[in-house]
C-alpha cells in the first residue's frame, strides 16, 4: 500500500524494508510521529 499511495509515509518504527520503500519516514509511533506527518503535509 505504502507504494501505491500517493505519499508513502512510514513510521520511523517500521521494519527496514517498510522504510527503504517510503517516501517519507516519519518519527515512531511513541514520538507523535503521525502528528509531525499532519503538520507538515495538511497543516503546512
Amino acid at each position: 500500500m505504502i507504494e501505491l499511495a500517493g505519499l508513502g509515509v512510514s513510521m520511523g518504527n517500521a521494519r527496514l524494508e517498510i522504510k527503504a520503500i517510503a517516501d517519507y519516514v516519519t518519527k515512531t509511533n511513541n514520538d507523535h510521529g503521525v502528528w509531525e506527518v499532519f503538520q507538515k503535509f495538511v497543516l503546512a
